[in-house]
């Protein structure tokens, strides 16, 4: 029944049953059923893929009576050490998934809202039913296609298969170019070398730039720190960070340039203007490879090293030093960019101008350089699926697309949806439900608004390990097994392995805790209910399968190998085909002008941008600084924590704390980090409560005051907070987390051709009045 027809709502019972309906949701999942005793069996091992991140490092368990009891690397992993004969690690989060296993706080039993807003246990057999049964009743109601997909992080392949294949819904919202770098993504395919343009080859590099990345903090895989390392240890690679604060990676680097937040595209023009000015560039490559070389000179000429200066607050020698180094070193020289630059208004222009520069150096694919890194060619569910299906989203149009209420962002040339409009979107009765899994939406902008959203939505169902903002929402919750409980497979690109594809894949360490279940068990599940419930065969086609080792099994086909055979060794990863570098072929281009690309053409003439390299200033699209909100803040991640998944963990709580010298203090949440200048005026001292305040919204965490924060500039680590997972006790109320949730100081801005989140919002800061 929809809010906006009946009297009886979701948000309703939400509201008049929330208190009853988290007690009863959490006494099942703080009963205490957990391991009492310490095991004393014969101690096995088993192999797992970190999932913390997402990034598959290679993990070694050892289990004693049905429980994981230590986790260590896998020597030579890709992803989780430097390489061949080199020691395989894990870092604090993936260490923590050995915490999240056997974590009594998570969700132990599936769960289903009743008509009156209780949420009740019930067992797998009356989930499923009743979760076709409510699916079904929404596509009639409402229609599947305005049903959003927000599955993410997916340890089996087949959600796209159940959700746009199957029920039909053409909308999707996930990480990566929504709320994760979609400007770095977009614009690497774009400009020709497609999302690789965040990796470089790390391991033969001579000039490595960190930009808006702390790679020794926060990474894509232990391979990324300790190809770095490696580099300046064997190659006597030079390091520069560009970054605002004085991070870890800055401490280790030859050069930091102190950079002013969201001026990242006019140091990239300025470094083109040195470079071109001197001949420094790959004139045979800018020749035979590029196209739109004139406009980007054009845009490079405007930008000189002392009009940069004044614009980035760094010093145009410095700017004149940097770009040098960087252009002799090429083709062994890499730029290492993700979120740190594509988190804003206009993180578009500054990741396409700085990506240019790996077009005007030449490094495209060559050692050192920035490397088209290759997947391995696993079958696709086409490929293995033996039965006929109807794909029923195939034709249906993304609201974002079809209606006029959203002709007015450039994005929808571009994207199906945004994050950020979500909101819009339900109010428009364009989107009515929602399936999410491994995920919180509610952390990753515009958290007011969502929150909103998902109690008016019809249908919400939660596919996790904890209770959270969206799972003590929802109408169902089936309770997800964790990564060690269930068959993995990863098949990675980028990797301590330049010349090679390679896969890693494992078998279960430990049976489901409590009754729990694996992703694919849940789906397939689900499928089956469907079948039964309307009698349509195409939700019969997961049962040619008997378990989901069945299924990677048949994924793996096509490399001869199976799941058993990687998982049976010294190791559980393969090294694959090898390739070589300049695989481009003399047929490849790589565009500085995107004025051939008629989509972003459209969109860039809609939100006033030219197709071309350009610097556009901060503010144009987002937040600028004022009087009532004079700092700007920004929050980051750390090497501890990973998308509020392992923030209930006690241990890294007080890792964390240690790190941050405030162990002391019982407070476990995210810390403001601001400069001595910005809390000397407000009288604030490390240690102290204080409330951070946007125009949007406000919320209070513990102040550290620091010479490593830029002054004007404050930043937190984001994920915190209300909405998250369960940490304490028997509360389950929203702010039983300590710290705060960012994104509540956050409104809509986004980059305005992705859609990408825009994470950088003026705000001002005082004394909580607490400690």
């Amino acid at each position: 029944m929809s809010e906006r027809e009946g009297t009886l709502t979701r948000r309703n019972l939400l509201k008049t049953a929330g208190a009853a309906a988290g007690a009863a949701a959490l006494g099942g999942c703080l009963s205490g059923d957990g391991t009492d005793s310490a095991p004393s069996g014969e101690l096995s091992t088993a192999f797992g893929n970190c999932w913390m991140c997402s990034h598959n490092c290679g993990q070694k368990a050892y289990v004693q009576d049905g429980t994981v009891v230590n986790l260590t690397g896998v020597d030579g992993h890709p992803r989780g050490s430097a390489g061949p004969d080199t020691e395989g690690t894990l870092c604090p989060k993936g260490l923590a998934q050995l915490d999240k296993t056997h974590d009594p706080k998570r969700i132990k039993e599936p769960h289903i809202r009743d008509e009156d807003g209780t949420l009740r246990k019930v067992d797998w057999e009356t989930a499923f039913e009743e979760t076709a049964k409510r699916l079904v009743a929404f596509a009639e109601e409402n229609g599947s296609e305005t049903f959003l997909d927000a599955t993410s992080w997916a340890e089996t392949s087949i959600f796209r298969t159940v959700w746009r294949d199957l029920y039909g819904s053409p909308e999707r919202i996930s990480r990566g170019i929504h709320v994760c770098a979609g400007p770095t993504f977009v614009t690497g395919g774009m400009m020709g070398v497609g999302s690789n343009n965040r990796v470089p080859d790390y391991q033969n590099s001579e000039y490595i730039i960190a930009w808006g990345r702390n790679i020794l903090n926060s990474f894509a895989g232990q391979f990324e720190a300790k190809g770095v390392l490696e580099a300046i240890e064997e190659n006597g690679a030079t390091l520069v960070t560009i970054d605002p604060q004085h991070t870890i990676t800055a401490q280790k680097s030859d050069e930091w340039m102190p950079i002013e937040p969201r001026t990242d595209g006019a140091l990239a023009l300025a470094m083109a203007n040195v470079i071109i000015e001197e001949e420094l560039y790959d004139e045979e490559f800018v020749e035979n490879h590029t196209y739109g070389f004139e406009a980007y000179r054009e845009a490079a000429a405007e930008m000189p090293p002392e009009e940069a200066a004044e614009i980035t607050g760094l010093d145009a020698d410095q700017i004149r030093r940097v770009a040098r180094g960087f252009a002799e070193a090429a083709p062994q020289a890499g730029i290492s960019v993700w979120t740190g630059t594509a988190q804003a208004g206009n993180g578009w222009k500054a990741t396409q101008n700085i990506t240019a520069l790996n077009g005007l150096v030449g490094n495209i694919d060559r050692p050192g350089g920035l490397r088209l890194w290759k997947y391995p060619a696993t079958a696709s569910f086409g490929q293995v699926c033996e039965e006929d299906y109807t794909p029923r989203a195939e034709y249906k149009e993304p609201a974002l697309k079809k209606y006029d209420e959203y002709s007015d962002y450039p994005v929808r040339h571009i994207e199906g949806i945004a994050h950020n409009l979500v909101p819009e979107m339900v109010d428009n009765d364009h989107i009515n439900g929602i399936v999410c899994h491994h995920d919180d939406p509610l952390k990753d902008g515009n958290a007011d608004a969502w929150i909103e959203a998902i109690e008016a939505m019809d249908l919400v169902i939660s596919i996790d390990a904890y209770w959270n903002g969206v799972s003590r929402r929802a109408d169902i919750v089936l309770p997800e097994a964790t990564q060690l409980e269930k068959d993995t497979l990863g098949t990675g690109n980028w990797s301590a392995y330049p010349n090679h594809k390679w896969i890693t894949g494992s078998k279960a360490a430990v049976d489901p805790q409590w009754n729990t279940k694996p992703d694919f068990d849940i789906l397939t599940g689900i499928a089956d209910a469907m079948a039964e419930r309307t009698d349509n065969d195409d939700w019969t086609i997961f049962q040619q399968w008997d378990s989901h080792e069945e299924y990677i099994d048949d994924q793996l086909s096509t490399l001869d190998l199976t799941l058993e055979e990687l998982d049976s060794g010294e190791t559980n990863y393969e090294l694959l085909e090898e390739y070589d570098y300049e695989q481009y072929g003399e047929d490849f281009t790589f565009r500085f002008d995107l004025d051939q690309v008629s989509s972003f053409a459209t969109a860039a003439e809609e939100a006033g941008m030219d197709t071309a390299p350009e610097w556009i200033s901060p503010g144009t699209y987002g937040d600028s600084t004022s009087e009532e909100y004079p700092l700007e803040f920004t929050d980051v991640r750390s090497v501890f924590f990973s998308h509020g998944s392992n923030q209930p963990h006690e241990r890294l709580q007080d890792q964390f704390a240690k790190r941050n010298q405030l162990s002391e203090e019982d407070y476990r949440g995210n810390y403001l980090y601001l400069h001595p200048r910005d809390a000397e005026e407000r009288g604030i001292e490390t240690g102290d409560l204080v409330t951070i305040e946007s125009k949007s919204g406000s919320g209070d965490l513990m102040a550290i005051v620091t010479e490593r924060a830029r002054p004007g500039f404050v930043t937190s680590q984001y994920g915190f907070g209300q909405t998250s997972a369960i940490t304490t006790g028997e509360d389950a109320r929203e702010r039983s987390a300590d710290g705060m949730n960012t994104m509540t100081l956050h409104d809509t801005q986004m980059d305005p051709i992705t859609g990408q989140v825009d994470r950088h919002i003026a705000v001002d800061v005082t004394p909580a009045g607490g400690d």
